[in-house]
């Protein structure tokens, strides 16, 4: 192979290289791009598996093929102030600080009774900060919202019919009794 031919072919490799975001080198990318707030991947990830424990996979789709975590953000990003935005990305960071200093790892690698259990005295208590009480709230109503609304459950676990439903033309109709007028 000719010499300059070959340095040329690694100009134009480590070139191309260069024009690539890093995020995309390494694969770590946000599957959804968001307008107003910020999230890092690893954040993403953990609302991932928050909603998870929320709706697990059982026989039927969990939280996390049904990507109801995207449907929180996205619900988050459009339809909040700009208050509530901040304060849920602070509850967010929250969360991940109080989970990995309660369990010393972080909150993908737990038992799933222990993300049960530390969910609830969430819900239950009222010792943790406002914006991560608020977060939580937010998370869970969101996720059951996206749930409920997703094509899966609207098709396979209630079948949707429009109202006023069908039209049965051939339906018997049983004899009238007589009843004796005084």
């Amino acid at each position: 192979m000719n010499r300059r031919i070959a340095i040329r072919n690694l100009a134009l490799v480590l070139g191309g290289a260069m024009l690539f975001p890093a995020e995309l080198v390494a694969g770590v990318k946000n599957l959804i791009t968001l307008k107003n707030i910020k999230v890092t991947p690893d954040q993403e990830r953990l609302l991932a598996d928050i909603a998870e424990t929320i709706i697990p996979k059982t026989s039927t789709p969990g939280a996390k093929d049904l990507t109801l975590h995207l449907f929180v953000l996205t619900m988050v990003d459009d339809c909040y102030n700009k208050t509530d935005q901040d304060n849920f990305i602070k509850g967010l960071v929250q969360f991940n600080e109080l989970s990995v200093n309660r369990n010393a790892g972080a909150f993908s690698v737990w038992p799933v009774a222990d993300r049960e259990a530390f969910l609830l005295s969430i819900e239950q208590a009222n010792t943790y900060p406002t914006e991560l009480n608020r977060f939580y709230k937010i998370v869970k109503d969101k996720t059951v919202q996206g749930y409920t609304q997703s094509q899966f459950f609207m098709t396979k676990e209630i079948v949707y019919e429009l109202v006023p439903g069908r039209y049965i033309v051939n339906v018997p109709v049983k004899s009238a009794v007589k009843t004796t007028g005084k």
